[in-house]
């Protein structure tokens, strides 16, 4: 059996100030600090330990401020 996978709100931040160059917080909008459609699908796939694991894009391109990206990610990694 595989071992779980914890991940924490600065494993997350880590990864994002590798594609973000501005300050942020949970209420920033995810346009305004940069992260585009490509970026967020980056991070994701740096932050979700399962390649073959389905990414719903609809869900995805929904999520508009950071606080709640950050929420869908962990969510992803918990599964």
């Amino acid at each position: 059996m595989e071992p779980a996978v914890q991940i924490f709100a600065e494993d997350i931040d880590a990864t994002i100030r590798r594609f973000v160059r501005v300050p942020f917080t949970d209420a920033s909008t995810l346009a305004e600090i940069g992260l585009d459609s490509l970026t967020t699908l980056r991070v994701v796939a740096e932050l979700v330990p399962d390649p073959d694991r389905e990414i719903d894009l609809a869900e995805l391109a929904d999520l508009k401020t950071l606080g709640r990206f950050r929420a869908w990610v962990a969510g992803q990694v918990a599964r």
